[in-house]
């Protein structure tokens, strides 16, 4: 199969990459005893060793496939098959057979490469070798490096029953937030307001620049004083094919001496199967005061009930287009132009990785 070739398709459908990097979990979630998450149709089981490395295998023992994350056990570096005590290392061999002192050469399960960077830990999904750290997005570009000077805030993962392409492609137009989410992050403006599009390899940028008064929830959200006026950037970058970065940029034309104000909201979108996906939140901010306790619960908890209407347009679209297949309406606007370069991306990585397997 040729780069270019790209294999038919409807809308929701769009296949995702898996030599690259995903947010499979925040740091937190991962302890000494196995958890078990689905990552773009595979079943894996996550659990820390004595150290305190992260580790993903395949949640099933290589015996009769009962899932490893059934078990209740990490022995050292070891997790411990419930059924019959079998036990495996980080790197997925059999280390211990009970019944028996060999451990035949086929008792293994797939490894797969973990980073931990920030409170995510990333996972590689493909082919092992390829695994290149470096690959995964410099955090500090967006707030989540260390003594940068932003204060960072874990939000939550929300399980989205739709194709990461369509999160992304959310995220990638935020002209919905005029109406989707009216008044809690414009002041109405954003939709009419001309978007720049750049393109850099996989990576996609789009930029708004627009003179707008806070008020009302709008402000809250952003910890601005109501009624200031701003001139704004609104910057949505996206890392084909596992991470979004929604950036505010607010500077004060009526108040020059007051320095800018940056928020960085980065998003991990993984996708679970072919038609649903994991969506790990964040921010980090270099004005105002991090809150805590009480205060953080309440505003995570409001930044949940409003992204629950992005589930909900989300989880409708794909309903739709199962339901019309190839014969879904697909028509675009100027503000799909990075939804459909988006498309395009993902399509020739589908298309390399088919070719090189």
């Amino acid at each position: 199969m040729s780069r270019d070739a790209v294999q038919p398709y409807y809308p929701g459908t769009l296949p995702a990459p898996r030599n690259a990097w995903y947010v499979c979990a925040f740091s937190d979630e991962v302890g000494e005893r196995p958890m078990s998450r689905r990552i773009l149709g595979d079943r894996v089981v996550f659990y820390r060793t004595e150290a305190g490395d992260p580790v993903a295998l395949a949640d099933y023992c290589p015996h009769r496939a009962v899932a490893l994350s059934h078990g209740k056990r990490v022995e050292g570096d070891r997790i411990q098959c419930i059924y019959h005590g079998m036990e495996f290392g980080p790197d997925g061999h059999c280390r211990r057979v009970p019944s028996q002192k060999a451990v035949p050469r086929a008792m293994a399960t797939r490894s797969y490469p973990l980073a931990e960077r920030w409170r995510w830990i990333w996972i590689w999904m493909g082919d092992s070798d390829a695994a290149d750290e470096s690959l995964i997005p410099d955090h500090s570009t967006f707030g989540l490096g260390e003594d940068d000077g932003f204060y960072k805030i874990q939000r939550f993962r929300m399980d989205i029953g739709g194709s990461f392409q369509l999160l992304h492609e959310n995220l990638l137009d935020v002209s919905h937030i005029t109406f989707l989410h009216e008044g809690m992050f414009d002041s109405g403006t954003i939709a009419e307001t001309p978007a720049t599009t750049e393109i850099d390899g996989n990576v996609i940028t789009m930029t708004r620049r627009l003179t707008e008064t806070v008020s009302g929830p709008y402000a809250r959200q952003f910890g601005l004083e109501e009624g200031t006026r701003v001139n704004r950037q609104l910057i949505a970058k996206t890392f084909i094919p596992a991470l979004n970065i929604n950036t505010n940029i607010f500077e004060f034309p009526d108040d020059p001496e007051r320095p800018a104000c940056t928020r960085h909201a980065p998003f991990g979108i993984t996708p679970e199967t072919e038609r649903s996906c994991h969506y790990f939140t964040a921010s980090a901010s270099d004005y105002g005061v991090r809150p805590e306790g009480e205060a953080l619960e309440a505003q995570n908890r409001n930044v949940w009930n409003v992204f629950l209407t992005d589930k909900l347009a989300i989880e409708s679209i794909q309903q739709s287009y199962d339901e019309m297949g190839a014969a879904t309406p697909d028509a675009s606007v100027r503000a799909d132009e990075a939804a459909v370069r988006f498309r395009r991306i993902v399509m020739r990585m589908a298309a390399d990785e088919a070719a090189e397997a």
